[in-house]
């Protein structure tokens, strides 16, 4: 059971979010993400937690090198589906 997000925690997330989803969208170390969100040594291993947990989620992807360091990537957003819109109350025609 994982206790309950704290304030911070969830602002953090956000940042880390934030920082992925930038312009160039490709995938970055670990060190990288803290450079971006300003939580560098200080706050490195709750950056690394954060990751870990958005991941478990399914919000980001992990991937692993045979050599560190750690990359992350956001996960693609599976594509919509095609939806046709009709008026209600009135028939198709057939052609």
């Amino acid at each position: 059971m994982s206790a309950r997000p704290t304030p911070f925690g969830i602002h953090v997330a956000d940042q880390v979010l934030a920082a992925l989803g930038g312009p160039d969208s490709v995938p970055l170390p670990t060190r990288a993400i803290e450079e971006r969100t300003g939580y560098g040594a200080r706050y490195g291993q709750l950056v690394y937690r954060i990751l870990n947990q958005l991941a478990a989620a399914g919000a980001v992807e992990k991937i692993n090198s045979r050599r560190k360091p750690v990359y992350w990537r956001l996960t693609p957003l599976p594509p919509l589906p095609v939806i046709t819109l009709t008026q209600p109350g009135r028939k198709r025609r057939r052609s």
